[in-house]
């Protein structure tokens, strides 16, 4: 089930499903350490009048928002059965690990309520479920979750006017016990007579569930909150409570709001009248791509736990390709700092060979991969090399947007040289083309169009970034090899048969042995990193090839990755020969640069404005984009929120504004 809100401050992200059920719950990292295994949520329930309903029964109708410009949640959930309106704000304060549930209850009904609010708390810390302990902490009067040097403190309280002491207004009954052993659901089933049994310990594989009680008079509302404080210790979670109890939820959550629309309205710009939809989903993907960063660097693909469904794996990794474009998005956007943090990551786990692995975790550690080291009896580097060279890319793109030549200094020696040096040597010497290595979408090992693409513009970086910093031997060095390179390439991938560049090709001996001539979304990026220019006979006729044999069909439209592509493909909905593959976010909007890339008029850019539109359109009501869409329902695939999906939609948006910027001065 794709995520309908993060919320997150780049230690501690929670992520909520249609229902506004907790799904995810990672700490201390972001996107490792998923406390809330997949498949399993955190129950909500409520006990109005005699009347017991799951917020997931199917007899709630629930709408999900971001409030404006925030990373807090908006959502308003009726119940016409129980005669009340609960409006949710969810939200991470930025400055404590902490996640706070404002619920604003409103009696719809002609007469008083007794409400009854139960949270269910279910957490498999460290990510799985054994040697847990739930206890009642009765001076705090909270739900204390520990094992280990993980700590959750379950707590609330009735709202009085932004303070209180949840001490006299808030938990009035409680109990923990077992969960998914032995037959036993968990302690949320204990809720549905409008009582809880009071247990106050338990351990092993256990949960929690806690209930608030009051009356609420016909017409008019009441506010609680409750909150999950994390930490890895009991003095954290201490002080975490302290700080509730000392400010109040009301005014964390105040300064929380206020912080986010300070950060995504930073910068004073100017849309030119493109839709309001537009701007709006601009500002919400740069606060979910935020949401999505680790403190100490990572930028994650995704965190949606539920493709774990496909192969026992997920998106929670970082991919060096796409943390690097994400950082482009971010830099050119004028957020320096999650960019730097980034390129402090990458110089920290590069091999000493000078290349980066094919994915990792947060903690820097190496992630899991599908990439052999040897194959056919033949030894192999398992990596992608446009990894590697995307990382250089993106931090040209950082010093040329904030002229900061003391950092590139910082990582000129660990980052820019080593990976100069090996983009520069690990190539096929009869050809003076990048050897072997796997494509873009992981899948065919090959000398690829898109990854001497990348590797070309890596180098160029080297040669700009060595030049700016003094290190001129270097920066003849690497200049040499880039033109060598791109002779090479433009020698080899153009067939002047098909009228398009090759996807890839397997050389041998200097010969070409193998064509793939698969059209590929992924050529694109020969104008989009510059190795070629958008109105280059060749481009303008691969771009031909592209329109006629990725782009999707029928109502919905996009453009896929490739020819047979089958990556969550439903087959139900019908042949390759009818839909090429699922439209891709990314791809899609790859091909609104090119128009934008090709405008010679201010008119000339409606097509693009349209794409944009039409990714608005594939959002969810909260701002939230896939990695793909069904080609013929459009509903979400693979995972939501996509970081990748985000940051490409805000750096085709800047490319737009700077296009129109220039005709507007002309």
């Amino acid at each position: 089930m794709p995520r309908s809100l993060v919320l997150g401050n780049g230690n501690l992200l929670a992520t909520l499903d249609s229902h506004l059920h907790l799904r995810d719950f990672y700490f201390p990292y972001v996107g490792m350490e998923d406390h809330t295994a997949y498949g399993n949520f955190h129950h909500i329930g409520f006990y109005v009048n005699g009347k017991f309903s799951w917020i997931s029964d199917g007899s709630w109708d629930i709408s999900i928002n971001y409030a404006k410009e925030t990373l807090v949640g908006d959502s308003v959930a009726r119940n016409d059965a129980l005669q009340i309106s609960v409006h949710f704000e969810d939200f991470v304060y930025t400055t404590h690990n902490i996640f706070f549930r404002k619920l604003t209850l409103t009696n719809l009904s002609d007469y008083d309520q007794e409400v009854r609010v139960f949270f269910h708390h279910d957490f498999y810390l460290y990510g799985d479920k054994q040697k847990d302990t739930a206890q009642f902490e009765p001076t705090l009067n909270s739900i204390l979750h520990y094992r280990g040097k993980r700590y959750f403190l379950v707590g609330g309280q009735w709202d009085k006017n932004g303070n209180g002491n949840p001490l006299q207004n808030g938990i009035d009954q409680y109990t923990v016990g077992k969960s998914n052993y032995s037959g036993k659901e968990g302690t949320f089933r204990d809720a549905e007579d409008g009582y809880l049994e009071g247990n106050a310990i338990d351990q092993g594989s256990v949960d929690s569930t806690i209930r608030f009680s009051d009356q609420i008079k016909s017409g008019k509302e009441k506010t609680l909150f409750c909150w999950v404080a994390a930490g890895t210790c009991y003095s954290e979670i201490k002080k975490c409570h302290d700080r509730v109890v000392e400010m109040g939820p009301q005014k964390i959550m105040n300064h929380t709001s206020q912080f986010w629309n300070h950060w995504v309205d930073r910068t004073n710009m100017n849309f030119y009248n493109l839709p309001d939809a537009i701007q709006k989903l601009y500002k919400q993907s740069l606060l979910i791509i935020r949401t999505q960063i680790d403190n100490r660097g990572a930028i994650l693909a995704a965190t949606d736990s539920d493709i774990m469904s496909t192969n026992r794996d997920n998106y929670n990794y970082m991919w060096p390709r796409d943390g690097a474009l994400t950082a482009i998005a971010l830099s050119e956007a004028g957020y320096g700092v999650p960019s730097s943090q980034f390129f402090t990551f990458c110089q920290e786990v590069l091999t000493q060979e000078g290349y980066l692995q094919h994915k990792y975790n947060p903690d820097g550690s190496v992630g899991s991969s599908w990439h052999p080291k040897i194959k056919d009896g033949e030894i192999q580097l398992p990596i992608q090399e446009d990894e590697s060279a995307l990382v250089l890319v993106a931090l040209q793109k950082h010093f040329e947007q904030f002229n900061c030549v003391d950092l590139v200094q910082k990582y000129f020696n660990g980052l820019v040289l080593k990976i100069g040096y090996f983009l520069c040597t690990y190539i096929d010497k009869k050809t003076g083309l990048p050897l072997p290595s796997y494509d873009l979408w992981e899948q065919n090992r090959a000398i690829s169009a898109y990854t001497v693409a990348c590797t070309i513009a890596g180098v160029h970086a080297a040669t700009v970034l060595s030049r700016v910093t003094g290190h001129y031997e270097s920066a003849d060095f690497f200049e040499k090899a880039e033109k060598k390179m791109k002779k090479a390439f433009e020698k080899y991938f153009y067939s002047q048969k098909n009228g398009s560049f090759l996807k890839s090709v397997q050389i041998q001996k200097g010969k070409i042995i193998q064509e793939d001539s698969t059209i590929d979304a992924s050529v694109m990026f020969l104008f989009l990193l510059g190795i070629l220019p958008p109105d280059d006979p060749r481009i303008v006729s691969t771009m031909k090839a592209v329109d006629t044999h990725l782009k999707v069909s029928g109502n919905i439209g996009g453009y896929a990755r490739f020819q047979g592509d089958s990556y969550h493909f439903d087959y139900g909905s019908g042949n390759h020969e009818w839909y090429p593959g699922n439209p891709w976010i990314i791809t899609t909007l790859w091909k609104a640069e090119y128009i934008i890339m090709k405008a010679e008029k201010e008119n000339d850019l409606q097509e693009a404005i349209d794409i944009l539109q039409w990714v608005t359109n594939r959002a969810t009501s909260s701002g939230i984009l896939p990695e793909q869409v069904h080609p013929v329902d459009g509903r979400h695939l693979a995972v939501a929120p996509l970081t990748w999906s985000h940051a490409t939609f805000v750096h085709t948006t800047l490319l737009l504004l700077k296009k129109l910027q220039k005709f507007s001065n002309e």
